[in-house]
């Protein structure tokens, strides 16, 4: 065999990371059905299992069961193991250990965690792990310590539970995992902000993208050293990023309280503070957050059909949240606002954007519509199920939210799967699970002549 043939046989970086979620999340099944996995200590059924094992790795949150109740102490470990992988991510972290044991790392390495980690610009990979690590761990460890102190001291759990319970729900929020040790997740906490707002933090830093995260440390880093180098602009990428999340939050915020404020279901009981402090956090949770301090299904219709936008939107790049992410809807807003003024180059700030970048903004928006579409009409054509419950819930899972409005718990069985599905590509993102099946990658040498058809 010819080392040209060779070389089209090897696997490339998206393949790979497909395949290395793809197999955690079978390994996550097959121990979530062993009987111990669960509290009655009978076995889970398969679609239970799976639907569980890639909802987690996919850092999604949606479940057919209630996750408090229904597993066991090892299988709620399994969970927050598959949640620590889905969120670090399975190459980043295969890389990591490879790293630590070996000090270097190979091409083929390098090549998977950029792909995976969709970060572009950046040679210095095993400096890139060392600080995600670093950012990684360090928020971490804070969030466990301060949340396992507030339910030890402010809510009275037994010591080794209030350190389970800061661990457990810790991961889940920084990783926008969706996963709650508590029945009816953060309900109970609605009206406590020492509770509520450190999980909103955390789930705000977690989606904000590692990215972002990095060159926010870095400016940190030289602003205390104070080493006297003049400061730069933040990126392009960053600037969309933080501006973009913030608008999303406050609009956010604004139209879940309008709508919710009388609602006696979800915020009509609360005082003017806690209704805006559980406004936030549900623009939060939408985000990709998953938690819940009210409850979903009994919101008004209105709430999830702006919810749904925000879910579709997720967060920023290179983080664990999901969605087409902020950037790829504010490159949407700038292509449509140079159209309508009659330009050519779409320009940002004091930087134009590549035509490839515009391409592949407009690809992202256009399979994710699409396979959302495709699951509702499916799923509503085949069962009794109201669309605007469909729609939030298929929504919620290609987005790998997690919020829910009840009706995937009941969905039938081939639903299900089809669900499972749907939140392990929007986890790797459509575009990097289609390359991943592509059986080949062509590169056209010429170029076509141009004939311009009518739009509109």
């Amino acid at each position: 065999m010819s080392s040209t043939a060779a070389s089209e046989r090897r696997i490339r970086p998206a393949q790979a990371v497909v395949m290395a979620f793809g197999s955690v999340a079978i390994i996550g099944t097959i121990l979530l059905l062993i009987p111990a996995a669960t509290s009655s200590g009978s076995s889970a059924s398969f679609v239970t299992a799976f639907f569980t094992a890639v909802s987690a790795v996919s850092i999604t949150g949606l479940t057919v069961v209630e996750t408090a109740t229904y597993w066991s102490f090892f299988g709620h470990l399994v969970i927050l193991i598959l949640i620590q992988l889905g969120g670090l991510g399975i190459v980043s972290f295969a890389s990591l250990v490879g790293l630590l044991i070996t000090g270097r790392l190979s091409l083929r390495d390098r090549m998977n965690t950029i792909s995976e980690a969709r970060i572009s610009g950046i040679n210095n990979i095993p400096s890139l792990l060392r600080k995600i690590l670093l950012i990684y761990v360090g928020f971490e460890i804070a969030m466990a310590t301060y949340l396992s102190l507030v339910f030890y001291f402010g809510h009275g759990m037994e010591p080794l539970r209030a350190i389970w319970y800061g661990i457990f729900h810790a991961i889940s929020s920084f990783n926008n995992g969706g996963f709650s040790l508590f029945e009816g997740s953060f309900s109970s906490f609605s009206s406590d902000f020492f509770v509520i707002a450190p999980v909103m933090i955390a789930v705000i830093v977690g989606g904000l993208g590692f990215p972002v995260l990095i060159e926010l440390h870095e400016r940190w880093i030289r602003w205390f050293y104070n080493n006297g180098e003049r400061k730069k602009k933040f990126s392009l990428h960053t600037r969309i990023t933080l501006i973009t999340s913030a608008i999303l939050f406050a609009v956010g915020t604004l139209f879940i309280g309008m709508i919710e404020w009388s609602n006696e279901k979800t915020l009509g009981g609360m005082n003017a503070f806690e209704k805006i402090l559980n406004a936030m956090f549900a623009s939060t949770m939408t985000r990709s957050g998953g938690l819940n301090s009210i409850d979903t299904g009994e919101m008004d219709s209105a709430s999830w059909l702006g919810m749904n936008f925000l879910m579709f939107v997720g967060g920023g790049s290179g983080s664990t949240a999901g969605g087409i992410k902020v950037t790829t809807i504010a490159i949407l807003f700038f292509i449509i606002w140079t159209e309508i003024r009659g330009e050519t180059a779409v320009n940002v700030a004091d930087r134009r954007l590549p035509r490839s970048i515009q391409r592949q903004a407009l690809t992202l928006i256009s399979l994710s519509f699409l396979a959302i579409l495709v699951t509702t009409v499916t799923i509503v054509a085949a069962t009794d199920f109201e669309t605007e419950r469909v729609l939030f819930d298929v929504v919620s899972a290609a987005a790998t939210v997690g919020l829910s409005t009840g009706a995937v718990a009941e969905f039938p069985g081939w639903a299900q799967v089809w669900i499972t599905i749907l939140m392990f590509i929007g986890r790797l993102g459509p575009v990097v699970v289609a390359s991943a099946l592509a059986l080949r990658i062509t590169q056209r040498h010429y170029e076509l002549p141009k004939e311009r058809p009518l739009i509109g």
